[in-house]
């Protein structure tokens, strides 16, 4: 039990959004090769944020980016965890997201670790600030069976390039 409970919150902690669901619904008119280009109206482009698991103390800071054409990358970085991928959508100033994360396993043909879900959801931008909340739901691997889930939310600001 104990050793779950230590892999729960590793895994809970690299699960993270960084905070963090397919096509721009208004939100950005940029071509996919083109951020937002300093427009903080927008969702599009990469936004550094602070997330905090609703079960955890630890406060992690991560790297969110959105690029047209509903493609979602999340990355914390302090404490390191894995990146996450995924799609999102959204129309004005809201947005949603879901993107997934995994382990691999400790040689060939080994299973990895847990598959990890984080749904984004009630996704806000306004004056150059980002927030939402998340769940994340961890799978094994094998079976599919759900093994745990968490909630968070997150709050951030723009990264200009």
């Amino acid at each position: 039990m104990a050793e779950h409970m230590i892999g729960r919150r590793t895994v809970l902690r690299g699960a993270g959004v960084a905070a963090v669901g397919a096509a721009v619904g208004g939100l950005g008119a940029a071509s996919p090769a083109m951020a937002n280009e300093g427009n903080t109206a927008t969702v599009t482009g990469s936004w550094f944020i602070t997330r905090q698991d609703t079960s955890d103390p630890t406060a992690v800071k991560a790297i969110l980016s959105f690029a047209a054409g509903g493609v979602i990358i999340a990355h914390d970085i302090n404490p390191a965890g894995p990146p996450l991928t995924g799609t999102w959508s959204g129309t004005g100033h809201s947005f949603r997201a879901t993107m997934w994360t995994g382990e691999a396993g400790q040689g060939p043909n080994a299973p990895g670790g847990p598959t990890i879900r984080v749904r984004i959801r009630n996704g806000k931008v306004k004056d150059g600030t980002i927030s939402a909340t998340y769940t994340v739901a961890i799978f094994d691997p094998t079976t599919g069976n759900q093994l745990d889930s968490a909630t968070g939310s997150f709050t951030g600001t723009f990264l200009e390039a």
